[in-house]
C-alpha cells in the first residue's frame, strides 16, 4: 500500500503529537484537503494504525491564550483560582464527537506508546490538548513542528507523570511545556507548576 504525506502527517500527530483528536479537529488542521483527510483517516483505520470512537462529552473550551504562562523567575500563579477558572468552563452541553487515536500497532511503527485504552475521565483532557493543538498547527507551525507528545518521551520514573507535551529546541531539549489543564484541581495544579518549577521549565497550561 502506498502510503501519502498526508497518511504520514496524520499518523505522527496521533502517535508523537497527542493522543487523540476529533474528526472536526483533524479537518480543521488539514482544511484545504477535505475529501484527502476523510480518504487518508479511513485508510489508516482500515489497516488497523488508528481506532475511531464515538463520545459523548462536552466540547473542549479554550481561549486563544493560554489560562497560566510561566517561566523560571516569574512569581507563582493563584493554583486556586486557576483551578477555579478551569473547571467552571465545562458548564456546556455534551456532544456526540468522533475521534479517532493510535493503535497499539501505530505506536510501535512510530516509536511511541499508544494503544492504551483512554478512561472517560481523560476524555475532557486529552481533547483539550488536541484543541491547543490545532491552535499551534494553525497560527504557529514552526512551533508545531517541535511539538512532542509524552507518548514519544521517554517515560518519568516511576510516581511522575509526563507532562502533556514538550516543545524542543534544535538540540532535542525542552524548551517549554504545554500542558492541558482539563478541570483541574487546585492540588493537580500546584503539582504541575512544582514540577516544572524545580526542573526550571517553562510552561503554558491550557
Amino acid at each position: 500500500m502506498t502510503w501519502t504525506l498526508l497518511d504520514r502527517e496524520i499518523l505522527t500527530a496521533l502517535t508523537c503529537q497527542v493522543r487523540v483528536m476529533s474528526r472536526e479537529q483533524l479537518h480543521r488542521v488539514w482544511s484545504q484537503s477535505a475529501d484527502a483527510v476523510t480518504v487518508s483517516v479511513a485508510k489508516l483505520t482500515a489497516t488497523r494504525l488508528l481506532h475511531s470512537e464515538q463520545w459523548h462529552v462536552t466540547p473542549p473550551p479554550i481561549d486563544s491564550t493560554p489560562v497560566v504562562t510561566w517561566k523560571p523567575g516569574d512569581p507563582a500563579p493563584d493554583t486556586w483560582r486557576v483551578s477555579e477558572t478551569v473547571r467552571s468552563r465545562w458548564h456546556r452541553s455534551e456532544a456526540t464527537l468522533t475521534v479517532y487515536h493510535a493503535t497499539e500497532l501505530a505506536g510501535r511503527l512510530c516509536g511511541a506508546r499508544c494503544g492504551h485504552p483512554i478512561r472517560t475521565i481523560e476524555r475532557r483532557h486529552d481533547l483539550l490538548l488536541a484543541e491547543v493543538y490545532v491552535l499551534y498547527r494553525k497560527q504557529l507551525p514552526q512551533l508545531a513542528g517541535h511539538w512532542v507528545g509524552e507518548q514519544a518521551m521517554p517515560k518519568a520514573e516511576y510516581g511522575v507523570k509526563n507532562p502533556d507535551a514538550f516543545l524542543l529546541d534544535r538540540e532535542r531539549l525542552p524548551r517549554r511545556v504545554i500542558e492541558s489543564s482539563g478541570s483541574y484541581s487546585q492540588h493537580q495544579v500546584q503539582t504541575f507548576h512544582e514540577y516544572c518549577r524545580l526542573a526550571q521549565l517553562p510552561y503554558e497550561l491550557w
